[in-house]
């Protein structure tokens, strides 16, 4: 599903020539994006690429794509290593690759200073980090967003956004994240359990599991450029 969506982004950013003249405004995005306590994802910054089409001066239907790399929070993955007497205790640490693409609309009162909403349907894909993973493991599930802000036009061609976003994930399960789960060994043993505490479970105890909707609350700052004028 994410790949279709981004082949549709790439087929509409290329369009951008023909539709100048009808509105047709592309830019990229810059944030700051906060993840729901609940996923065990720490906050972190985000880079992304707009485009939307203006069917009136007051209504725009367009695209989202952005790319953020936030860590996994330690404290929501514990695990153990045993050596003979020795027991090690630690929480498990790594990089994710976010990437979110979506169908955008949005209305806004027009001016040159433009309060505006807009809300977004595609798709979020989580890729673990494949050296703690012990391998490519990714997934795909629904993501929606709704928000709103401020539209700075700052001549004909060029304006600048301010703005703030819930992006929500749907069936967001935090256990995928966890590459404790996976494989490895335990004392002497292998076990399916991977690094999971069962020597001394109550030292680092896992939180309780999450699995349901997440609301990341994202703060940004857009470029606009519309080729041709507005």
């Amino acid at each position: 599903m994410l790949r279709k969506l981004v082949l549709g982004v790439a087929a509409l950013a290329l369009t951008t020539g023909p539709l100048a003249a009808q509105g047709f405004r592309v830019g990229p995005r810059l944030g700051f994006i906060t993840y729901d306590d609940d996923t065990g994802l720490e906050s972190g910054a985000l880079i992304g690429l707009d485009g939307m089409y203006r069917l009136s001066p007051n209504l725009g239907i367009g695209f989202m794509l952005d790319v953020s790399r936030p860590s996994t929070d330690s404290s929501f993955f514990p695990a153990e290593m045993s050596f003979g007497d020795t027991t090690f205790i630690f929480g498990v640490k790594q990089p994710l690759t976010v990437v979110r693409a979506a169908v955008a609309g949005e209305f806004r009162l027009g001016g040159n200073l433009s309060p505006f909403i807009s809300g977004s349907i595609g798709a979020y894909r989580i890729s673990l980090d494949p050296q703690a993973a012990r391998g490519p493991i990714t997934f795909t599930e629904l993501g929606l967003s709704i928000g709103g802000g401020l539209e700075f036009s700052t001549s004909d061609q060029t304006s600048v956004r301010l703005e703030i976003h819930d992006f929500v994930f749907t069936n967001f399960d935090r256990s995928r994240l966890d590459v404790t789960r996976r494989t490895g060994t335990v004392s002497t043993r292998t076990t399916t359990q991977g690094f999971n505490p069962v020597r001394f479970p109550d030292v680092l105890p896992a939180l309780e599991p999450f699995d349901g909707t997440a609301h990341n609350i994202s703060f940004a700052v857009a470029f606009s450029f519309t080729p041709g004028g507005s």
